[in-house]
């Protein structure tokens, strides 16, 4: 089956990379792992293709509504409900568990909870957690700090059904690539510059280009006629990509130093490409033998429930199953004993996750259809735009 009639519906895989995606920020978070240097730190991938993820999702759904816009004889009207349907759709998956998560934090944090830490909760509650991070605080204190990508990808969906609704279709591709290649060069320049670590991290314009390099393969993807062009095209920028990265991460690692100055810029913008190839490959191949793995079912439904892992992974103690007294009455080996806290956390950071998609965000995305037929009946009874379930 091609790839642009599964994006009609459901791209399978998507899940299986969320899951992944998700478990090397857990790694990156509580097992350190970021041994090459902060270009290619596990947590800094996994985020990554998050922004892809949601960027191909979203970006190809706010594409294909505005072509439909341009077909349509009252394009105003279906302008208007696809901007309420888009905003109903993402305050149902984000908002709930969010601000019952920051409200239980507040609470917490008044009688025990890192208490002699500034977690900057107001931050958090505006969506500002990138900018508190990277320009207030220039660190990352509290163990909230990893809500600034919730806050990248919150400004992304302020600004992009706008962009894109009321900008004609055939300019979409354009204005995503003019968006990436200035990023790149401000990118770069931050790092050459010597910003600080935190503010390139966070505040740095190349994750909004993460999303818009998986809003153009979304896009691409729409377009029928040029998917198979895409497709092509795709191993062979992900060969020379990958080529280009292996190069530069050999160099720097014979120097025992990880990457600063330009080149950690250069190596940020190869590596994402490499993802983007990798990403687009999945989407173009879905039925190849990688495909079906990701589509296991226990992944498939990490990858549903890991919003709510993200949410929850990092505000649980690392302290959390360490017993060196009691590992050492019972002769446990030193690797286990490092290696059953990180089970432990994930597995409660699991627990939580299903929970919260059991009791309260399945429940809320029920709602979904009904509202946005009583939005689209209440603006001219329009057709229901395409949902691809984006995160």
């Amino acid at each position: 089956m091609s790839a642009a009639r599964e994006l009609r519906g459901h791209v399978r895989g998507l899940n299986g990379i969320r899951a992944l995606a998700v478990t090397l920020v857990f790694v990156a978070h509580k097992g350190h792992l970021g041994s090459m240097g902060e270009a290619v730190d596990a947590g800094k991938l996994g985020v990554w293709l998050f922004f892809l993820i949601s960027g191909f999702l979203i970006m190809g759904e706010l594409h294909r509504n505005r072509l439909r816009i341009e077909e349509a004889k009252e394009a105003g009207a279906r302008r208007n409900a696809a901007l309420y349907v888009f905003y109903m759709k993402r305050a149902l998956r984000i908002f709930p568990v969010y601000y019952l998560l920051l409200a239980a934090l507040a609470i917490a944090h008044h009688l025990f909870y890192q208490r002699e830490v500034n977690l900057g909760l107001p931050w958090h509650v505006l969506y500002l957690s990138d900018y508190w991070i990277g320009f207030v605080q220039d660190g990352w204190p509290g163990t909230v700090s990893h809500f600034w990508s919730l806050a990248v990808e919150q400004q992304f969906y302020l600004v992009a059904p706008f962009v894109l609704l009321f900008t004609p279709a055939s300019r979409h591709v354009a204005l995503c690539a003019g968006f990436v290649a200035v990023a790149a060069v401000v990118h770069v320049a931050l790092d050459a510059g010597g910003a600080s670590p935190p503010l390139v991290y966070a505040c740095s314009p190349w994750n909004f280009a993460l999303l818009a390099l998986g809003g153009m393969g979304g896009i691409a993807c729409a377009r029928h006629r040029v998917v198979a062009a895409v497709a092509g095209a795709t191993l062979t920028m992900l060969v020379c990509t990958a080529g280009l990265v292996a190069v530069l991460v050999w160099r720097v690692s014979t120097r025992g130093a990880p990457a600063d100055g330009a080149l950690a810029g250069v190596l940020d913008v190869g590596l994402s490409f490499t993802l983007l190839g990798v990403f687009l490959w999945i989407v173009n191949r879905q039925n190849s033998m990688l495909v079906s793995v990701l589509e296991w079912r226990p992944l498939d439904y990490f990858g549903t429930v890991s919003y709510g892992f993200y949410l929850f992974h990092n505000l649980i103690p690392s302290k959390l199953g360490e017993a060196p007294y009691l590992y050492g009455r019972l002769h446990v080996p030193a690797w286990l004993q490092i290696g059953l806290p990180l089970v432990l956390q994930f597995l409660l950071a699991l627990l939580l996750a299903h929970l919260s998609w059991q009791l309260l965000e399945k429940r809320l995305l029920e709602l979904k259809k009904p509202l946005e037929a009583a939005i689209r009946r209440r603006l001219a009874g329009q057709q229901p735009a395409v949902d691809l379930g984006a995160r």
